[in-house]
């Protein structure tokens, strides 16, 4: 039996949805508010769909994509971030209109000369993480892993230690069967209603 989808609705600019439906934004972002959070609650955790209205107008242009994963970057900008798997309809779109917005570029890579110029703080948090994983953390790129929320960490007052986080660039403590070791973290994205949370991270310049 197929699932019914649930269907979120958000306003959006025309530049942004040329972008979205040309292929070169793949995530929508809004601010982590109360409004936002409690529409997501309503919605339910993904997959859902997202109809992105381009005005207030009866005849505006839409279109109504898939959202398959949706995270908040509790690192950097508190944003929440609408993955989208895939456009499943357009109305009143006209093509002509994405000559006047041509596609994103690609983010570029992580630029981590710069960021390890500066100092590495220590945090309390540790990461309880498989063998592979924690084999798989090297100097030369950054690695991607997904824990179950809260449940692999272990700091004192787990929480506080999640929600304020150093404001310097910060290392956390990786423990395996015994073994530790120190690794930078790059990024930490919670999915939100889904208990996960993803972590990237590479291996700290003189790691202890």
């Amino acid at each position: 039996m197929t699932k019914t989808l649930n269907t979120l609705t958000a306003n959006i600019k025309r530049e942004w949805l040329a972008r979205i439906l040309d292929g070169s934004k793949r995530i929508e972002y809004r601010d982590a508010t109360d409004y936002w959070l409690t529409r997501l609650d309503k919605v339910g955790p993904p997959p859902f769909k997202l109809r992105l209205i381009n005005g207030m107008k009866p005849d505006s242009p839409e279109a109504t994509v898939l959202v398959d994963k949706v995270d908040i970057d509790v690192l950097h900008s508190g944003e929440i971030r609408l993955h989208i798997a895939k456009i499943l309809e357009t109305v009143r779109w006209d093509a002509a209109w994405h000559a006047d917005y041509p596609p994103m570029t690609p983010d570029p890579p992580w630029d981590l000369a710069v960021f390890f110029r500066e100092l590495l703080v220590d945090s309390d948090i540790t990461l309880d993480v498989s063998q592979d994983i924690f084999d798989s953390v090297t100097p030369e790129f950054p690695i991607t892993f997904t824990l179950h929320s809260l449940t692999g960490v272990e700091a004192t007052d787990t929480d506080d230690d999640l929600i304020d986080l150093p404001e310097e660039n910060f290392t956390v403590r990786l423990v395996s069967n015994g073994q530790a070791r120190r690794v930078a973290m790059l990024g930490i994205y919670e999915r939100y209603l889904e208990g996960l949370t993803d972590y990237v991270v590479i291996a700290a310049p003189n790691e202890k």
